[in-house]
């Protein structure tokens, strides 16, 4: 045995259920950091113009806040995108042997 080779911890079937999950959540995370981080707005709560009565209330102006936000939810997102890679290989991996 080498001193490189591990020990299988899971079938590969679990690797790629894993993978496609961090896919998932790592897309929407990436398409929501890239709308906050583009418009300064977030993504449920887009701060339209609201009417009150007769009056038009204007939209509230692009906070930086939900751009730095935006940023971490990218982070996130390619972090997770690196998750899937490595389950992807361990997968592979485990498949073969």
């Amino acid at each position: 045995m080498h001193w490189y080779s591990a020990a299988q911890l899971s079938s590969p079937g679990t690797y790629f259920r894993t993978a496609a999950f961090c896919l998932v959540v790592a897309v929407a995370l990436i398409a929501v950091g890239r709308h906050q981080r583009r418009t300064g707005r977030g993504i449920f709560s887009p701060a339209a113009p609201v009417r009150v009565g007769d009056a038009l209330l204007p939209e509230a102006p692009p906070g930086k806040g939900k751009r730095v936000a935006g940023r971490g939810y990218l982070f996130v997102g390619w972090f997770l995108v690196l998750g899937v890679v490595i389950n992807v290989i361990n997968g592979i991996r485990a498949a073969r042997g």
